[in-house]
């Protein structure tokens, strides 16, 4: 495999020859320069190994792997190495990261991470999506029925919405463009590839494609885009149209021998309504939404993605299905609201009389144990091991829970709660779940729908129990899920006996802690000369990174001590690509980094872990924090 030196040469893997950046082959050896496609098993960027390739585009292949660390399952990108070399392409990797890595909605694919392998390629890491895309779910099955259409194409508006409001636009929205993973709530679309993503905030930034060239796909571009026009986010509105009309359809809306005979289509003829085509029955409504969407005059279209979202929804809600959940912002209609409120009623009042009577019952047979039972708090529903079985556990509550009956011979019980962030922003949450005697508690954090955890505390032993102190949730419904940690040929335990307790509650926004999720450049929080932020290792493969926010000389980074943790602290020059990594002192015991002589602002940064290596060390140390900080160093 080929390094790349700072110079950007490329250097033989077999004889160490210095090779211009165009060389395909070593001028002293003839050996092949491109680097070697990594295979399973194979470690990226030291901390990403790989378990298949998953698909490969024009821009580069993508790989499902696994977090080394935490084993969670994430997509990373890799640039082909021709691409590599064109300067242009490797500005609009760069940019399809920084614009990704903004956005942040329940129905877009996360970015996590981007940066540069030892050997030179480029990569991106992004959150992996179980399911096929929507181009390959209409070639399987055809035509689709406009409700589900609309129910996919709310979600999928409602991240281009999101997008909007950060600046950027997508300009490459395609069914393949669109997974659908199985989630608890039905199908959920998640947006992906942002790659030829525009910012557009405050002035209009110059393009990164060359003067002339046009970036999409044919079958899907607004006339303006084809033309080159400037585009902002009715662009993308058009696009959502071309999908829907080929869900609806099952076919594009313009076909053509080649490419260039479907882009003048899209320039000069007027689609078919979407009902004289489809062979299933197609509401009025479907053919006003699309054909909106794909009027030719952007100012005819909807104007925005969350108008047209409203669109949807208000269609969803006229026949019956106002309460699927599309997200916080769907409002069911006043009809069906009433309905459920009139059937509460109705339950209660023909079940609270003979409620009544046996409350009197257990008061008069046994006053002391009906007692004990109100007032120990509330206990889990079991069974609870199953998503849709999970016990609701409101924040601030405690609950008595067991880790009893195995399931079968070789898995043990598993206790599922439901919580759920009801606020408008994203809060940090501390999640405790007390001990067990003779078991090593694992403690996970879910998203409904995937069994993949974001979140895993599993850092302390046998009878001890595990806390998150400072996790970051989004508005919406979480599953936290408490289960054995078993080594391999052990029986699952069962303790009928022996409660412990699981509790989380939303925690009040202070600016001298750090602010999760931080755990990587893209997401690193701004520090100030001379200020202190203090911060967790909260769970095994936390990682802390921040960014000093203003420019400064002769600057020293410091990292305090941490109890039982070898701390690690890794500086990087965002300048140069270099880092340096500081381990020095070992456990319980903090690390200082060299003098930087100069830094500019947001350019340099550090990145705080545990050792993984350290046998004596802890993984993570979730109930004390440490101290971070920029000074400047005195003049020798």
């Amino acid at each position: 495999m080929a390094n790349t030196a700072p110079n950007g040469h490329a250097l033989c893997s077999a004889c160490g020859e210095s090779n211009p950046p165009e060389s395909k082959f070593c001028g002293k050896c003839g050996k092949s320069l491109a680097p070697t496609l990594p295979g399973t098993g194979d470690i990226i960027a030291d901390r990403y190994r790989v378990v298949e390739k998953i698909g490969q585009g024009a821009m580069g292949t993508v790989y499902r792997a696994e977090h080394v660390q935490i084993g969670k399952a994430m997509a990373v990108k890799l640039l082909h190495h021709e691409v590599e070399q064109n300067p242009e392409s490797v500005a609009r990797f760069h940019r399809e990261a920084e614009a990704a890595s903004r956005l942040n909605h329940p129905n877009t694919v996360h970015v996590f991470d981007f940066g540069r392998t030892k050997s030179g390629s480029l990569y991106l890491v992004m959150e992996y999506v179980d399911g096929d895309d929507l181009g390959k779910v209409i070639a399987r099955e055809g035509a689709m029925p406009f409700g589900r259409v609309a129910y996919l194409l709310a979600q999928v508006a409602g991240s281009v919405a999101d997008a909007h409001a950060a600046g950027v636009i997508h300009r490459d929205l395609k069914p393949e463009n669109i997974v659908i993973a199985e989630g608890r709530d039905g199908e959920r679309p998640k947006v992906l590839d942002f790659g030829l993503a525009k910012l557009f905030e405050g002035t209009v930034e110059a393009q990164v494609t060359s003067s002339g060239t046009i970036v999409g796909t044919p079958y899907y571009m607004s006339p303006e885009q084809i033309q080159g026009h400037e585009l902002d986010g009715r662009s993308d509105v058009y696009a959502m149209g071309a999908i829907m009309y080929e869900c609806v359809v099952g076919k594009p809306p313009f076909d053509a021998p080649n490419p260039v005979g479907v882009l003048s289509k899209h320039l000069s003829e007027e689609p078919q309504r979407p009902s004289t085509r489809s062979p299933l029955s197609v509401p009025s409504e479907a053919d006003e939404i699309i054909m909106r969407c794909l009027e030719k005059d952007p100012s005819h279209r909807y104007q925005t993605a969350e108008e047209l979202r409203q669109a949807l929804i208000k269609y969803l809600t006229s026949v019956g299905s106002g309460d699927w959940r599309l997200s916080r912002t769907a409002t069911p209609s006043a009809r069906s609201g009433t309905r459920r409120i009139d059937e509460i009623d109705s339950l209660f009042a023909r079940k609270r009389r003979p409620w009544l009577w046996l409350l009197l019952l257990l008061l008069a047979a046994g006053g002391v144990a009906a007692w004990q039972l109100a007032t120990r708090g509330p206990s889990e529903r079991e069974p609870n091991h199953l998503p849709k079985d999970a016990t609701r556990l409101a924040e601030a509550t405690e609950m008595q829970a067991y880790l009893g009956q195995r399931l079968s011979q070789d898995s043990g019980d598993v206790d599922l709660f439901e919580i759920e962030h009801l606020g408008p922003e994203r809060r940090a949450a501390e999640l405790d779940v007390s001990s067990i005697p003779n078991m090593d508690v694992v403690v996970e954090l879910l998203k409904p729908g995937t069994d993949e955890p974001l979140i895993v505390a599993d850092s302390r032993g046998l009878g001890q129990g595990e806390r998150l102190p400072n996790v970051p949730v989004e508005p919406g419904k979480y599953l936290i899920r408490v289960r054995e940690r078993l080594a391999e040929g052990e029986l699952p335990t069962e303790n009928v006996s022996d409660e412990y307790y699981v509790r989380w509650e939303l925690l009040d926004d202070d600016p001298t802690f750090e602010r999760e999720l931080n755990d990587s450049l893209e997401l690193a929080e701004p520090l100030p000369l001379g200020g202190e932020r203090r911060a967790w290792i909260g769970w095994p493969g936390d990682v802390d990174t921040f960014c000093l926010n203003q420019d400064a000389g002769r600057v020293v980074a410091q990292v305090s001590a941490l109890a039982g943790v070898d701390l690690v602290l890794r500086v990087v020059d965002r300048r140069t690509e270099r880092s340096r990594k500081i381990d020095d002192k070992g456990d319980g015991r903090g690390e200082t980094s060299k003098q930087w002589r100069s830094a500019e602002a947001g350019k340099l940064c550090i990145e705080v872990s545990a050792d993984p290596l350290d046998p004596k060390g802890r993984a993570a140390q979730p109930e004390e924090t440490y101290g971070v900080r920029f000074i400047t160093a005195p003049e020798r």
